[in-house]
């Protein structure tokens, strides 16, 4: 048992108060300095998907996006539980934050509850340092599923009660219907409680029975939802056409997506860390081969995903800030040498870590809007509410579609990516989209289209891309004329370095 408040030690106590207040200020100043981060990145298309369900369009079918229905859930309860700008969806990325960082308290507090909240504050300045593009991504979504999902199970196997084995399952359900690989997580954690009540010598029936009802709320509850709209077809087609071939580009090599696996920014943690990890051997307790669980399958997740971008790691950096925590805190009562390697993994993640990683947070250029501004100037000139149905982007994230959702504007058709009708490699799926989206066009016939300089999975700018496929160019020349193109005069700062701001031109039905 760890001891109790009262019984430690002055230095002790003053060690944790340094700790505590240490982790509490980074975290404020960096919510205070990116509490005004504006909707930008992957956010707008989830939020704008959800706006078009919201004004009477379906799902996959006449909304071509490939993105779980567990998102849109989460997407859509955010938009109308907290509003549609800006500061609400802050709210909601803190929320999510907030769930996975009370988790890990939850789970490290028969340790002792600082490991959990020493693991939740670095996890949320790493989210946070990131940048705004990160803010409510799908694979925070998720994780904020699988770690309740611990909680439960954890709780549920000390207390044996039927209805935490119920909730286990429901988050993990709810996990899978926001990623695919969710399912992973479900099938690696269920094992594990298989084996510990095997250990145990209980009954597995009754809590794994439990455990798959609560799986198939959420699961049944996504295809009464696809049924309901007639897409439950429309759904599967999707993930095996258009979601395998987004899973098809922009792919770094294996061996790039091994490496880039393991967070580099925990190695600051890590390599302190490592001498109490081989010598506690965490896998030989169930709770330390669950958290390992989870942090393998979040490098098994990322590679899967195959894109390399920093939010694929949110599993795993949860689970190993989390399995770090515990270990470094429950070595500090060590009377071996390991408690020196704990009091340095601590104080490198509280006043090292945590201080850097809210200093980048709060360095990026949140300010600059004028692609924004600029567009919205432009389509309030051409008639603003009377577009409805009447405009159409040729983009991804560059702006288009998030002037769109700030106008509250309904787009012409239900494209929202540009990426896929680009590809100069030939591909069934390519032309398929091309193929369907000029047929939207021509049954739509939109007044206004938008087309931005974005090229997909790159940090490119250029309108050369609109050449890779010439039907669509000889199709504007045809039927639109060039009326403006714009170019903000400032860089944008929502990444790490400064970038190139992306143009747009705008072409007018003749």
């Amino acid at each position: 048992m760890p001891e109790t408040a009262h019984r430690r030690p002055l230095p002790q106590r003053i060690f944790r108060a340094a700790v505590l207040l240490a982790l509490s200020l980074s975290v404020l100043s960096a919510v205070i300095g990116t509490i005004h981060w504006p909707i930008v990145g992957d956010a707008p298309l989830l939020h704008y998907t959800t706006f078009l369900l919201d004004h009477g369009k379906a799902p996959y079918t006449q909304i071509i996006e490939m993105d779980l229905p567990g998102t849109y859930a989460i997407e859509w309860t955010a938009r109308h539980a907290l509003g549609n700008g800006p500061l609400a969806w802050r709210m909601a990325d803190f929320l999510l934050v907030a769930i996975i960082w009370v988790s890990m308290v939850l789970i490290a507090t028969p340790t002792d509850w600082l490991a959990g909240f020493w693991a939740g504050a670095l996890f949320a300045l790493i989210h946070f340092r990131d940048g705004p593009t990160h803010t409510g991504q799908r694979d925070l979504m998720m994780t904020a599923m699988l770690l309740p999902a611990i909680v439960a199970l954890l709780y549920a196997a000390r207390r044996n009660r039927p209805w935490l084995y119920t909730l286990f399952g429901l988050f993990l359900g709810a996990a899978t219907t926001i990623k695919p690989s969710g399912i992973f997580f479900a099938a690696a954690f269920a094992a594990l409680l298989w084996m510990h009540l095997h250990q145990l010598r209980r009954s597995k029936t009754g809590p794994l029975l439990d455990t798959t009802l609560g799986f198939l709320i959420p699961v049944l509850a996504m295809a009464g939802w696809l049924q309901h709209y007639g897409a439950l077809g429309a759904f599967f087609s999707t993930m095996h056409g258009l979601g395998a071939y987004h899973a098809s580009l922009g792919r770094p090599s294996l061996a790039a997506l091994i490496v880039g696996s393991f967070p580099s920014v925990l190695l600051a943690v890590a390599i302190p860390a490592l001498p109490i990890f081989i010598a506690r051997k965490p896998w030989r307790h169930w709770q330390g081969q669950i958290i390992l669980a989870g942090a393998i399958l979040g490098c098994v997740s990322y590679i899967l995903q195959g894109k390399g971008y920093p939010y694929h790691r949110y599993p795993t950096e949860a689970f190993l800030f989390l399995l770090i925590g515990i270990l470094a805190f429950r070595a500090l009562h060590s009377p071996t040498w390991t408690r020196y390697a704990a009091i340095a993994t601590i104080l490198l993640g509280a006043i090292f870590l945590a201080p850097v990683s809210a200093s980048i947070a709060n360095h990026f250029d949140w300010r600059n809007q004028e692609f924004n501004r600029s567009l919205a100037a432009n389509l309030t000139a051409l008639g603003g509410n009377s577009l409805q149905n009447q405009v159409q982007c040729v983009d991804t994230t560059a702006g288009c579609i998030d002037t769109l959702y700030n106008m509250q504007l309904v787009q012409a058709t239900g494209y929202l990516y540009d990426c896929y009708m680009f590809q100069p490699a030939p591909s069934p799926y390519r032309d398929a989209y091309r193929e369907g989206f000029l047929t939207a066009l021509n049954q739509t016939r939109p007044k206004v289209i938008v087309a931005t300089d974005q090229e997909c999975f790159t940090m490119n700018r250029s309108f050369s891309v609109l050449d890779h496929w010439p039907a669509f160019t000889s199709y504007l020349a045809q039927n639109y004329t060039l009326a403006t193109q714009q170019t903000p005069p400032h860089t944008i700062g929502w990444w790490r370095h400064p970038a190139q701001p992306f143009s747009y031109r705008i072409y007018l039905r003749k």
